[in-house]
């Protein structure tokens, strides 16, 4: 076997802080990069961060075709259970497949808020391409072409690498897989099925943020989560300008100052 080793900037993180632990979950094919922005702002108020790498992301799109949705839920619920550890209360937020992933999670464990970003509520190739044509497929081929520019050519990919050269960090780009592996879209069919039946169970605080011009998840799955969630205490947060990844794009300091603040109202 060869030696596994991650994408550069995949790695998980840990910001050690007070009692106040914040679970920061990443999205389908991405990595923790995508939330660690947000994570050191959080860690700058004090909060105990955790960032964990789910399984099979980071490294190939052949691992992530071999990892299941109870793997990625299992990799959520341990950093959950480390931070519980150590915290007296533990908040629980994710980006896109994170968002769903913490929503998941809040319905079955005792979390004092959870914050859902970009987070998709069904995806409406479930029942047809990835019931169907992915198993064909999937005979043949393994992954198919995300189809986005190479990162030279990327706008997101070229705009990432400028603020990370204003922050003093090396230039690496988004890390995430180039391709769609489709053995794992299938799993995260059914893990939002998971997700949809769980929602009604969420009764802690929530926080729903989602971009009017998001160009992956659309903006009407927002309402749909919204109306589903069981808890008494929910708000919305609707972005206009950024694309999908909040926590990177242009209004992410909007993104921050919000979970902050909600953070803050409930501790």
């Amino acid at each position: 076997m060869e030696p596994i080793k991650l994408l550069p900037g995949s790695e998980p993180f840990f910001f050690p802080g007070n009692e106040i632990g914040c679970l920061l979950i990443h999205g389908f094919t991405g990595t923790p990069f995508e939330m660690r922005w947000l994570g050191e702002h959080l860690n700058h108020q004090g909060y105990t961060v955790h960032g964990p790498r789910l399984a099979g992301h980071g490294s190939t799109p052949a691992d992530l075709n071999r990892a299941t949705w109870r793997e990625w839920y299992i990799s959520a619920l341990a950093g959950y259970e480390m931070l519980r550890s150590q915290c007296e209360k533990v908040f629980v937020m994710g980006l896109s497949m994170g968002g769903a992933l913490s929503l998941l999670l809040a319905g079955w464990e005792p979390v004092a808020g959870v914050v859902a970003m970009s987070a998709p509520y069904q995806l409406s190739n479930c029942q047809g391409v990835m019931s169907v044509v992915v198993p064909l497929l999937g005979l043949v081929m393994a992954t198919m072409p995300k189809g986005y520019p190479p990162p030279e050519e990327n706008p997101f990919q070229q705009y990432i690498m400028a603020v990370q050269r204003e922050r003093g960090e090396e230039p690496l780009g988004h890390p995430t897989y180039s391709v769609w592996p489709l053995r794992a879209g299938r799993q995260l069919c059914r893990m939002l099925a998971e997700m949809r039946a769980t929602l009604p169970r969420v009764t802690a605080p929530a926080l729903l943020i989602h971009s009017q011009a998001d160009q992956t998840v659309p903006f009407g799955d927002l309402q749909r989560h919204y109306e589903a969630l069981g808890s008494p205490q929910k708000r919305k947060l609707v972005l206009e300008k950024s694309d999908h990844v909040v926590t990177e794009h242009v209004e992410r300091d909007i993104v921050f100052k919000a979970i902050t603040d909600f953070v803050e109202e409930h501790r």
